[in-house]
């Protein structure tokens, strides 16, 4: 009876793990772009009909008791804004209604931050639980784009929008790479505020990806930067000194196993670095992707100029190819937040940073600094909000951000009866 007891939890759980797999997968977007919709786009709209139902709900229960939770009333920004982009691209570009508003799916999953901290909250989902999947969906995830990039070759899908050609990396997927840097930060703190040693393996994977098939040379300037933001903050200064110096010898050790196994890469990366520095130094620049990033900023920002409110609308890559119709490649995404005040304007902008303002009022008053769910949340919308000035990752990943903020507003009111007034 025992052995058939442990074999129906092990079904369970895994039945469990499978569930909230698809959750987050479909909050984040990971199959967004793979060339057979059918699956995916019967699952995304099934998963959009549950966070409206739910949020609907909510509205419900407010207008009936009269009182209405601030998360409820912080979803609202981001579900107007869609309607504003649409009748701006409208206005701008002449496209039709329907695709500016069908286009902009994504940024309905800020309804994720709403689930979360509703379903936390109110206590039908236990935290551990909780935990457990979503950091079993982040190892999933890992696996999943560590298998795609080992094994399967990015240019059988070149035309479709699964993937990307960069001048200097070669073919990319398009995954959110954003929810691994969650992993590594969530790995790093269960060592640094849990005392749990056993992550060293999911922090090493995490770090593998990030440095082998990323390359991202803002993105990995952005998390250093978080990751000392967190060691000035809360460390002593000896222990400062002693992690400068075990990290020190760590990348040496790194750097020189990656020369020996990969020298081709670490020369890839070298050159991607030498060129930045070339780039801000003010030297004349030959690779093709920084001068494309110089032909897109002028057009975003002439574009910002002429609609520098609203800017200029979302365009669908169903509609005249979207916004390469400007020119040949130009993706607004790939600027940053000018890209961001290029679509939509500074009102739509500020919109967007409004979980990372919450999240800077919330993190002073909560006084749970050893969860390290809690604090790499924290974190991972810090490596966001550093990350949102050189790519709006936003226009097409929104879901990562709202999956971290709404952990961090449960967080927030997990011990108060009442929630505060913004």
């Amino acid at each position: 009876m025992k052995i058939q007891f442990n074999v129906n939890n092990f079904v369970k759980g895994s039945f469990y793990q499978l569930l909230w797999f698809v959750f987050f997968a479909s909050a984040f977007s990971i199959f967004g772009r793979v060339p057979n919709r059918i699956f995916v786009d019967v699952t995304s709209i099934a998963f959009l009909f549950i966070l409206l139902t739910h949020y609907l709900f909510e509205w419900y229960k407010a207008i009936s008791l009269r009182k209405v939770k601030n998360i409820t009333l912080i979803m609202l920004p981001f579900l107007i804004m869609p309607f504003i982009s649409a009748i701006q691209a409208s206005r701008v570009f002449g496209q039709p209604l329907l695709f500016g508003l069908i286009a902009q799916r994504q940024l309905t999953m800020v309804l994720c931050a709403h689930f979360i901290a509703t379903a936390l909250g109110d206590g039908w989902l236990k935290k551990e639980k909780f935990e457990k999947y979503f950091v079993g969906s982040l190892h999933i995830m890992l696996f999943i784009f560590l298998i795609f990039y080992m094994f399967v070759n990015p240019a059988r899908f070149i035309d479709t929008e699964f993937v990307t050609l960069s001048p200097n990396k070669g073919f990319r997927y398009e995954f959110p790479d954003s929810c691994i840097y969650g992993l590594f930060l969530y790995s790093i703190f269960k060592i640094w505020v849990a005392k749990e040693k056993g992550w060293v393996l999911s922090l090493m994977l995490s770090a593998f990806y990030i440095l082998a098939y990323l390359m991202d040379r803002t993105q990995l300037i952005a998390i250093a930067g978080t990751i000392l933001t967190y060691v000035f903050l809360n460390f002593s200064f000896p222990r400062i000194i002693r992690s400068f110096i075990i990290g020190g010898v760590g990348g040496v050790l790194i750097f020189g196993a990656l020369s020996l196994a990969a020298p081709g890469l670490v020369e890839k990366n070298i050159k991607l670095y030498v060129t930045a520095v070339e780039t801000l130094t003010g030297e004349k620049v030959s690779e093709a992707s920084t001068n494309i990033r110089f032909m897109e900023s002028k057009i975003a920002l002439d574009g910002f100029i002429k609609h520098p409110i609203l800017g200029v609308g979302f365009l669908s890559t169903k509609w005249n190819d979207g916004f390469r119709s400007l020119n040949k490649h130009f993706y607004p995404v790939d600027v940053g937040i000018l890209g961001n005040l290029f679509v939509y304007g500074i009102l739509g902008t500020l919109v967007f940073y409004i979980p990372f303002y919450i999240t800077w009022r919330y993190s002073r008053k909560i006084k749970e600094k050893n969860d390290a769910l809690l604090v790499s949340s924290i974190y991972v919308l810090l490596f966001q909000f550093a990350d949102y000035f050189t790519a709006a990752s936003n226009q097409k990943f929104f879901g990562v951000v709202a999956v971290y903020f709404g952990i961090v507003y449960y967080y927030r009111y997990r011990k108060d009866t009442i929630e505060e007034t913004l």
